[in-house]
């Protein structure tokens, strides 16, 4: 594995998008994570927005294209629906890789059907290759050049790697 990102450029990074984050969006908003990969970074995106005293509603989504492979299978199937009504509320979806856009554009497209006043993307890598150029996404912790294929932080690889405290390739 080849360290793309450690753990204080992290913290650092999730600070900053916390900061914009609480400077753009109403206090009251939704905050969603899409599981799996993304809820170690929604936790400490969480506990950022708390201390600028920020204290977003939480529901998750869950939603796979990958299906244990290191390559997306190109549907995205929905394995856990919102708790929380999204109606008239204004929507943070918040996910970990920005690839090929597929669940991005999937979670978005739910959220906006059900009525959601504004949705707004966080992602905490882009990658430059495979994504979708149209997709919005407001928040961007860092973007990676190439292929690799990104573990920790809670990326996997098959289940395994999620808790590395830094953002690898392997």
């Amino acid at each position: 594995m080849r360290t793309l990102f450690d753990e204080a450029r992290i913290a650092s990074r999730i600070d900053e998008l916390a900061r914009d984050i609480a400077d753009d969006l109403p206090r009251d908003f939704l905050m969603a994570p899409v599981l799996t990969g993304a809820f170690i970074f929604a936790a400490d995106l969480l506990r950022a927005l708390h201390r600028l005293g920020v204290d977003p509603y939480v529901d998750f989504v869950q939603l796979s294209s990958y299906a244990g492979a290191r390559a997306s299978s190109g549907v995205v199937t929905l394995l856990k629906d919102f708790s929380i009504d999204v109606k008239d509320r204004t929507v943070l979806l918040v996910d970990d890789v920005l690839d090929t856009g597929r669940s991005l554009h999937f979670g978005r497209g739910m959220i906006e059907d059900r009525g959601a006043t504004a949705v707004k993307s966080c992602v905490l890598i882009k990658k430059l290759t495979g994504h979708a150029e149209d997709l919005p996404c407001e928040y961007i912790g860092f973007e990676a050049a190439g292929d690799d294929f990104l573990i920790g932080y809670g990326m996997d690889d098959g289940g395994r790697h999620r808790g590395l405290p830094v953002i690898g390739a392997l």
